[in-house]
């Protein structure tokens, strides 16, 4: 989490509702990160704090990043949501289906995440330019995908008719090889000469001469496609016939001119010259797209389609993976899941989290102007539940240290709200958090105590514990505001 940097509570309008103030919420996020490292160690994964801190900070600085104009930083921040906002959401939700203690997993990273969220001042309104450009994002990855696997079939077949034409060695295959490239190649031509701009980089006085001579390219090349297929049905019935083998074996040197006709002299040029000009077209039309009413959404959605494209690469390769190893190579086909099964459902985690979290705001479940606190103080909440009864004390520390955050955070909003963010309140925030810490602190203390007397004189008694759960969670009150 990015909790470095400039003061938050700089100008901005006076009675601004934004972020906490920073004392405020430096108290809260410092009791999050304390918590959540204990919380690891409970559940012997030491790692869990530097890691779901990682993961967690660059989702939130990609939903950051989307509030800044700029391709750049709209490429970066549609990349970081599809990748690191991926694995957040998995974290999120299928954590508790790989592992007993996925539930404290999960709510370690929506804790984190709604602390780094309200240093960001990340809510409804920012989330959702996320759900929309990740969902670009994520359909352009799969059309990607399509279009590069469409594209692999039709160069794969081409190579094959090609290489097979230039390796016929007979008059008859060698005609109608070289007669079907001419029809491909005069119809991609013509294809070509509707894409590019050549028209539009004419001096105005000479555009209708050059549009006379296009169009009179364009029905020649019309006649070319036609009269080379209908060559190519003329040779059949000759063949058929037995009339065109006469021909050749009556007319000297016809039948070396018509197998030079598949020579790679001959087919690979004109094949250069089509896929040039279409090319050309592809890269015409592509410009034209992305230079026309160049606006910030424009530049969103165009970024977000890019970072579609670029991780459509890793897609299509843990799919080739997959199939190339056929489940019976163990190396490629977990490097294929790998690549495939992330790309392939942590966007749908993310939307559905994004779209959650969202929704929530919108029915009123989470506060609009309190949505990282109330985000953070939850996932303590389940956090606590994730561990269940193997750490009671790691338990009630998860819920004193929810009680908190919302309270010291909500403090911080209150403050914002009243006075704007000019005044100095840092001595007023610090009073207040002390005690709230003061007060929290005590309350695990004394059911610290509590629970060794109880496991002393009552043994495994449920009874004991819910009385002793009960007696902290009312000493957690005191310091709530209202």
């Amino acid at each position: 989490m990015s909790l470095a940097g400039p003061r938050l509570d700089r100008p901005s309008a006076i009675g601004d509702e934004g972020r906490p103030r920073a004392a405020s919420l430096w108290i809260a996020s410092l009791a999050v990160i304390v918590v959540v490292g204990v919380v690891g160690v409970a559940i012997d994964l030491a790692s869990l704090l530097p890691t779901l801190g990682l993961v967690v900070g660059m989702t939130v600085a990609g939903v950051g990043l989307l509030e800044r104009d700029g391709f750049v930083n709209q490429v970066v921040a549609h990349l970081f949501l599809l990748t690191f906002g991926s694995a957040f959401a998995l974290a999120v939700l299928a954590a508790p289906f790989v592992s007993r203690v996925g539930l404290a997993v999960s709510g370690s990273a929506l804790a984190l995440a709604g602390i780094a969220a309200a240093w960001a001042d990340v809510g409804g309104d920012t989330l959702k330019p996320a759900a929309i450009g990740s969902a670009i994002s994520y359909v352009s990855m799969l059309c990607a995908a399509v279009l590069a696997a469409v594209l692999a079939v039709i160069v794969f077949f081409g190579w094959t008719v090609l290489t097979g034409i230039v390796g016929v060695s007979t008059p008859v295959a060698s005609l109608t090889g070289f007669l079907m490239i001419v029809a491909a190649i005069g119809g991609a031509i013509g294809l070509a000469l509707r894409w590019l701009p050549i028209r539009q980089l004419t001096r105005r006085d000479r555009r209708p001469a050059v549009e006379r001579r296009l169009a009179i390219v364009r029905r020649r090349l019309l006649y070319t496609v036609a009269g080379s297929v209908a060559a190519i049905a003329g040779i059949a019935v000759l063949v058929i016939a037995g009339v065109f083998e006469g021909a050749i074996r009556s007319v000297p040197g016809l039948a070396v001119a018509l197998e030079a006709l598949s020579s790679p002299f001959v087919v690979w040029p004109i094949v250069a010259v089509g896929v040039g000009a279409v090319g050309l077209g592809v890269v015409a039309v592509g410009l034209r797209r992305f230079t026309r009413q160049v606006t910030a959404e424009t530049t969103r959605r165009t970024a977000a389609i890019t970072v579609g494209v670029v991780l459509s690469l890793p897609f299509l390769l843990g799919l080739a993976l997959l199939i190339a190893s056929s489940g019976a190579v163990v190396g490629p086909f977990l490097l294929g899941s790998v690549l495939l099964v992330p790309l392939l459902l942590g966007p749908l985690a993310f939307l559905a989290v994004i779209g959650g979290s969202v929704a929530a705001v919108g029915l009123g479940l989470l506060p609009a102007r309190a949505t990282g606190p109330a985000i953070a103080a939850t996932g303590l909440v389940v956090a606590a539940i994730g561990l269940g009864r193997a750490s009671p004390l790691v338990v009630f520390a998860c819920i004193a240290t929810a009680v908190l955050v919302w309270d010291t955070a909500t403090f911080g909003l209150g403050v914002t709200a009243e006075l704007g963010h000019l005044p100095d309140t840092r001595r007023l925030e610090l009073f207040h958090g002390t005690v709230a810490v003061g007060i929290a602190v005590a309350a695990v203390v004394l059911v610290t105590g509590l629970e060794l007397l109880r496991a002393g004189l009552f043994g495994s008694a449920s009874a004991a514990g819910a009385a002793v759960v009960v007696l902290g969670a009312l000493l957690l009150l005191v310091p709530l505001r209202g």
